[in-house]
Protein backbone atom coordinates (compact mmCIF):
# COMPACT_ATOMS: atom_id res chain seq x y z
CA UNK A 1 0.00 0.00 0.00
CA UNK A 2 1.41 3.37 -1.04
CA UNK A 3 1.74 6.04 1.65
CA UNK A 4 1.78 9.73 0.77
CA UNK A 5 3.43 12.30 3.00
CA UNK A 6 3.03 16.01 2.37
CA UNK A 7 5.50 18.50 3.76
CA UNK A 8 4.36 22.08 4.23
CA UNK A 9 6.35 25.07 5.39
CA UNK A 10 7.80 28.35 4.24
CA UNK A 11 10.52 28.68 1.64
CA UNK A 12 13.79 27.49 3.16
CA UNK A 13 12.19 25.42 5.93
CA UNK A 14 13.74 22.24 4.53
CA UNK A 15 10.98 20.55 2.56
CA UNK A 16 13.16 19.49 -0.36
CA UNK A 17 16.31 18.87 1.67
CA UNK A 18 14.48 16.66 4.15
CA UNK A 19 12.48 14.87 1.47
CA UNK A 20 15.67 13.71 -0.22
CA UNK A 21 17.34 12.81 3.10
CA UNK A 22 14.27 10.77 4.05
CA UNK A 23 14.22 9.16 0.61
CA UNK A 24 17.83 8.04 1.14
CA UNK A 25 17.00 6.64 4.59
CA UNK A 26 13.90 4.77 3.42
CA UNK A 27 15.59 3.50 0.25
CA UNK A 28 18.38 1.92 2.33
CA UNK A 29 15.64 0.09 4.24
CA UNK A 30 14.38 -1.40 0.96
CA UNK A 31 11.46 0.93 0.20
CA UNK A 32 10.72 2.51 -3.18
CA UNK A 33 10.38 6.26 -2.60
CA UNK A 34 9.51 9.09 -4.98
CA UNK A 35 9.92 12.78 -4.14
CA UNK A 36 7.63 15.33 -5.79
CA UNK A 37 9.18 18.77 -5.41
CA UNK A 38 6.87 21.74 -5.93
CA UNK A 39 9.55 23.97 -7.45
CA UNK A 40 10.53 21.33 -9.99
CA UNK A 41 6.91 20.49 -10.84
CA UNK A 42 6.21 24.16 -11.54
CA UNK A 43 8.74 23.84 -14.39
CA UNK A 44 6.82 20.93 -15.93
CA UNK A 45 3.21 20.09 -15.06
CA UNK A 46 2.42 23.59 -13.79
CA UNK A 47 4.53 25.80 -16.05
CA UNK A 48 1.36 27.63 -17.09
CA UNK A 49 0.41 28.63 -13.52
CA UNK A 50 1.26 31.66 -11.41
CA UNK A 51 1.00 32.20 -7.66
CA UNK A 52 -2.57 33.41 -7.17
CA UNK A 53 -4.64 31.35 -4.75
CA UNK A 54 -6.52 29.81 -7.68
CA UNK A 55 -3.28 28.88 -9.48
CA UNK A 56 -1.70 27.49 -6.32
CA UNK A 57 -4.72 25.26 -5.71
CA UNK A 58 -4.67 24.05 -9.32
CA UNK A 59 -0.96 23.24 -8.93
CA UNK A 60 -1.75 21.18 -5.83
CA UNK A 61 -4.50 19.27 -7.63
CA UNK A 62 -2.06 18.41 -10.40
CA UNK A 63 0.54 17.25 -7.87
CA UNK A 64 -2.09 15.12 -6.10
CA UNK A 65 -3.08 13.54 -9.43
CA UNK A 66 0.57 12.75 -10.11
CA UNK A 67 1.04 11.29 -6.61
CA UNK A 68 -1.99 9.05 -7.21
CA UNK A 69 -0.47 7.74 -10.44
CA UNK A 70 2.94 6.87 -8.99
CA UNK A 71 3.73 3.30 -8.04
CA UNK A 72 5.94 3.38 -4.94
CA UNK A 73 5.91 2.53 -1.25
CA UNK A 74 6.15 6.21 -0.31
CA UNK A 75 5.52 9.45 -2.16
CA UNK A 76 6.99 12.50 -0.44
CA UNK A 77 5.47 15.81 -1.55
CA UNK A 78 7.57 18.91 -0.87
CA UNK A 79 5.39 21.97 -1.51
CA UNK A 80 4.79 25.19 0.40
CA UNK A 81 1.02 24.60 0.22
CA UNK A 82 0.05 27.79 2.09
CA UNK A 83 -3.71 27.20 2.38
CA UNK A 84 -5.52 24.72 4.59
CA UNK A 85 -7.85 23.92 1.71
CA UNK A 86 -4.82 22.93 -0.38
CA UNK A 87 -3.57 20.60 2.33
CA UNK A 88 -6.98 18.96 2.37
CA UNK A 89 -6.56 18.15 -1.33
CA UNK A 90 -3.74 15.74 -0.44
CA UNK A 91 -5.46 14.42 2.66
CA UNK A 92 -8.69 13.65 0.78
CA UNK A 93 -7.30 12.51 -2.56
CA UNK A 94 -4.18 10.66 -1.37
CA UNK A 95 -4.87 9.96 2.34
CA UNK A 96 -1.67 11.94 2.92
CA UNK A 97 -0.16 12.58 6.31
CA UNK A 98 0.80 16.23 6.86
CA UNK A 99 4.16 17.21 8.30
CA UNK A 100 4.62 20.90 9.04
CA UNK A 101 8.23 22.01 8.86
CA UNK A 102 8.09 25.08 11.06
CA UNK A 103 10.96 27.55 11.18
CA UNK A 104 11.30 31.09 12.49
CA UNK A 105 11.49 33.87 9.90
CA UNK A 106 14.83 35.08 11.32
CA UNK A 107 16.38 31.67 10.62
CA UNK A 108 14.82 31.49 7.16
CA UNK A 109 16.21 34.95 6.38
CA UNK A 110 19.67 33.83 7.47
CA UNK A 111 19.49 30.70 5.26
CA UNK A 112 17.90 32.43 2.23
CA UNK A 113 19.48 30.06 -0.30
CA UNK A 114 17.37 31.46 -3.15
CA UNK A 115 17.62 35.14 -2.14
CA UNK A 116 13.84 35.34 -1.79
CA UNK A 117 13.76 36.85 1.71
CA UNK A 118 16.31 39.50 0.79
CA UNK A 119 14.12 40.49 -2.17
CA UNK A 120 10.86 40.37 -0.15
CA UNK A 121 12.26 42.84 2.39
CA UNK A 122 13.45 45.37 -0.19
CA UNK A 123 11.67 48.74 0.05
CA UNK A 124 8.43 49.41 -1.82
CA UNK A 125 9.13 50.61 -5.33
CA UNK A 126 12.39 48.69 -5.69
CA UNK A 127 12.17 46.86 -9.04
CA UNK A 128 13.79 43.73 -7.53
CA UNK A 129 11.30 43.54 -4.66
CA UNK A 130 9.43 40.24 -4.40
CA UNK A 131 5.86 41.06 -3.51
CA UNK A 132 4.39 37.57 -3.15
CA UNK A 133 6.69 35.60 -0.84
CA UNK A 134 4.59 33.19 1.17
CA UNK A 135 4.61 34.01 4.86
CA UNK A 136 6.01 37.52 4.35
CA UNK A 137 3.80 39.44 1.93
CA UNK A 138 1.57 36.56 0.79
CA UNK A 139 -0.55 34.36 3.06
CA UNK A 140 0.54 31.22 4.87
CA UNK A 141 -2.17 29.65 6.98
CA UNK A 142 -0.63 27.70 9.83
CA UNK A 143 -1.73 24.08 9.57
CA UNK A 144 -4.67 23.18 11.78
CA UNK A 145 -4.36 19.40 11.50
CA UNK A 146 -0.66 18.61 11.14
CA UNK A 147 0.16 15.00 11.94
CA UNK A 148 3.67 16.03 12.95
CA UNK A 149 5.34 19.40 13.55
CA UNK A 150 9.11 19.58 13.17
CA UNK A 151 11.00 22.74 14.10
CA UNK A 152 13.70 22.79 11.45
CA UNK A 153 15.31 25.83 13.02
CA UNK A 154 16.20 23.75 16.07
CA UNK A 155 17.15 20.41 14.51
CA UNK A 156 19.94 19.44 12.13
CA UNK A 157 18.92 17.73 8.90
CA UNK A 158 20.00 14.31 10.20
CA UNK A 159 17.98 14.74 13.42
CA UNK A 160 14.86 15.94 11.62
CA UNK A 161 15.16 13.19 9.02
CA UNK A 162 15.49 10.47 11.68
CA UNK A 163 12.47 11.85 13.55
CA UNK A 164 10.35 11.93 10.39
CA UNK A 165 11.44 8.49 9.16
CA UNK A 166 10.49 7.05 12.56
CA UNK A 167 7.10 8.81 12.38
CA UNK A 168 6.48 7.57 8.81
CA UNK A 169 7.39 3.97 9.59
CA UNK A 170 5.35 3.89 12.82
CA UNK A 171 2.31 5.27 11.01
CA UNK A 172 2.79 2.91 8.07
CA UNK A 173 2.58 -0.11 10.36
CA UNK A 174 -0.85 1.04 11.57
CA UNK A 175 -2.21 0.65 8.03
CA UNK A 176 -0.69 -2.72 7.17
Amino acid sequence: MKRVIQFTGLSGAGKTTLSFAIKRDLTTKGYKVVVLDGDELRKTISVDLGFSEKDRLEHLKRVADLADAIVADFVLIAVINPYEIGRQVFRQQCSAKLIWLRCQIAILKSRDTKGLYRRAFLPEGNPDRLSNLTGINAPFEEPIHADLIVDTGQLKVEQASALIVNFILLNSKKYQ
